[in-house]
């Protein structure tokens, strides 16, 4: 299952350095989301899940801890402990492995631009200013 976390780049830096996350709850898009939201197909439920973790991620921000950022996992179902309205309960870390990409939280919370795991790295220290 795809779930959505809200992240600070400083977040993301010290994930990226131990390889583990440890977060109770992520957004995903559980059955229940579903049933509430039959008007939307996969893609705008994705969309709809990441932009209420990009809200997150705006809040958390600080003047030192960089940029708001979504991070996509495949989450694996053996993670999961539970599922609610619009997120899921873990029992295990999140694994750096299991990320899928990142979104860069435009500063007005409109946009997300995504890039690939492997552009993560390159970019973070222009995340972190």
């Amino acid at each position: 299952m795809r779930g959505y976390v809200a992240m600070t780049a400083q977040e993301v830096a010290e994930f990226m350095a131990s390889g583990l996350f440890d977060v109770s709850d992520v957004y995903a898009p559980t059955s229940q989301f579903i049933v509430d939201h039959q008007d939307l197909d996969d893609e705008e439920i994705e969309y709809t899940l990441s932009m209420v973790a990009a809200e997150d991620a705006l809040e958390m921000k600080t003047a030192t801890s960089g940029a708001a950022c979504v991070l996509a996992f495949e989450v694996p179902a053996e993670s999961i402990s539970e599922s609610h309205d619009m997120s899921i309960s873990l029992s295990s870390p999140l694994k750096w492995e299991s990320l899928e990409c990142l979104f860069e939280v435009s500063s007005d919370g409109e946009e997300l631009t995504w890039y690939a795991t492997q552009e993560i790295d390159a970019n973070l220290a222009s995340w972190l200013k």
